[in-house]
Parts: C-alpha cells; sequence; structure tokens
C-alpha cells in the first residue's frame, strides 16, 4: 500500500509540475506580445507618415529589409511577416520587393542602412522615419 501512495503522490506532483509550466508558458507568451492588442494597428501607425510623404495613392512601390542587405544577419521569418504587413498597410499602393521603382520603402536596421547607403551614394533623396523606416526616392539620372 505504501507503493502505490508513493506512485499517487508523484502522479499528483507531475501533474501540479505541469499545470505550474503551462500557466507560466501562457504568462510569457502574453507578455512577450505587442505594447497593444492590436499589431497591425500599430504598422499602420508607423508607416502611416511614410505613406502620406509619397505623391501618390495608388502605384507600386519597392521594398528592402535587412535580408536585401548581404553580410547583415537577420531572421527570416520575421523578415516575410514584416513584408505581408508592409503590403497590408501601404494598401492600396502595391509593395514589391528591389529598388527598381522610382520610389521605394527601406525597412533596416541601423547597421543595414549604413550598408545600404554606402553602397548606393548618390543615387536615392532619403527620407527617414521613426523606427528605421526610409522612403527612398529615386534620382535621375
Amino acid at each position: 500500500m505504501n507503493m502505490k501512495w508513493a506512485q499517487r503522490l508523484f502522479l499528483v506532483l507531475i501533474v501540479m509540475v505541469s499545470l505550474y509550466a503551462s500557466i507560466q508558458t501562457l504568462i510569457s507568451t502574453k507578455d512577450l506580445g505587442s505594447a497593444s492588442d492590436d499589431p497591425v494597428a500599430d504598422w499602420e501607425t508607423r508607416f502611416a507618415p511614410l505613406k502620406e510623404r509619397l505623391p501618390f495613392q495608388r502605384g507600386v512601390v519597392g521594398y528592402i529589409s535587412d535580408s536585401s542587405i548581404p553580410g547583415v544577419s537577420y531572421d527570416a521569418a520575421n523578415n516575410e511577416g514584416e513584408y505581408v504587413l508592409v503590403q497590408y498597410v501601404m494598401s492600396p499602393i502595391i509593395i514589391v520587393k528591389g529598388t527598381d521603382q522610382e520610389w521605394n520603402i527601406g525597412n533596416l536596421s541601423r547597421e543595414a542602412y549604413k550598408i545600404w547607403s554606402q553602397s548606393n551614394v548618390g543615387q536615392f533623396e532619403v527620407f527617414a522615419f521613426k523606427g528605421n523606416i526610409y522612403l527612398f526616392h529615386k534620382v535621375s539620372k
């Protein structure tokens, strides 16, 4: 009978530890979330000044991020997610990867912007916005 009580006690202990760990994970996941309840609205707010600076409301705009800059480290999952968010918040403007357009968006870390700007001297007029967002206007040659 002692062995059965030990097994039951062990089982209860495992259940309690699992429950505690699950609750801690739930709490920490909630804490990792956005400061607001609507991260898409945060992105809309972040890109609103850039969108207003564009000379048109419909058209095609290029987009580069840290992944576009050789030698800069980036998180592939975040990179793709941010690209989708930019496409959404800039709608009805069409966002395409690259800087082949007259107007282009740079969602770049400081390191990436520094490298990009050194290799594109004189090719773009640059408008900087909060949150490492840049608007590049291709200079006519």
